[in-house]
């Protein structure tokens, strides 16, 4: 099986945009599942970090909305489910599936800046690229690698919690696990608003986890 890992970036035209960009009081931080109902229309169930209360006031707030819920214990974030007409451009790169030999793989992962980075999996890179050939033409996207798949990966990811996955991503992000090292601890913490001790508990709890999964 071969993987292609690539990040989109979502159309500026549309509202959830400015929900998730770079000034936005808001972070994506996954997608569990997407999918294209029969009638064109779209659902959606990820997980957001932000005051849950807005979030709700700008999810009201889309035309396209056709309903919602959103669940949470805190005021850091939570669980979104959305049902919406999309975009054009995201129902036909939503389809792409169902006309090529391809899967996306889940969670979709948000960056920092508001775009996703999606996994693309097929028998072969020949299918691969058929796929993103037949991406929307203003989907705005770029390729990130191809590599063979390998799910070993997501095993790891799924034992860490929601904020360990935060320092991973800022820790590889500044080239932290580089040989030889491109950051500190200190840099992290800076990133994250945290401080330098609980950025180095993180990281060996993490290290802890990533080591024990390949035991």
């Amino acid at each position: 099986m071969r993987a292609i890992t690539f990040v989109v970036t979502p159309p500026k035209s549309h509202p959830a945009y400015q929900m998730f960009d770079e000034e936005s009081q808001f972070t994506r931080e996954r997608i569990y599942n997407l999918n294209v109902l029969e009638d064109g229309t779209m659902v959606l169930l990820g997980r957001v970090r932000g005051d849950l209360e807005q979030i709700r006031l700008v999810v009201e707030a889309q035309l396209d909305t056709l309903g919602f819920s959103i669940s949470g214990t805190d005021g850091d974030g939570g669980l979104v489910y959305i049902h919406v007409h999309p975009p054009t451009e995201i129902k036909r790169f939503l389809e792409l599936p169902r006309e090529h030999e391809v899967f996306f793989d889940f969670p979709v992962e948000g960056t920092r800046d508001g775009k996703l980075r999606f996994v693309m999996i097929g028998e072969t890179n020949e299918v691969l690229q058929q796929a993103l050939a037949d991406m929307p033409e203003t989907m705005d996207f770029t390729i990130e690698r191809i590599s063979a798949y390998s799910d070993e990966s997501g095993a790891v990811l799924a034992v860490l919690t929601d904020r360990q996955r935060d320092v991973l991503d800022v820790a590889l992000e500044l080239n932290y696990y580089d040989a030889p090292r491109q950051a500190t601890h200190h840099d992290i913490a800076e990133q994250l608003g945290l401080s330098v001790g609980t950025v180095t508990e993180h990281l060996q709890k993490i290290e802890a986890s990533v080591f024990g999964a390949f035991r």
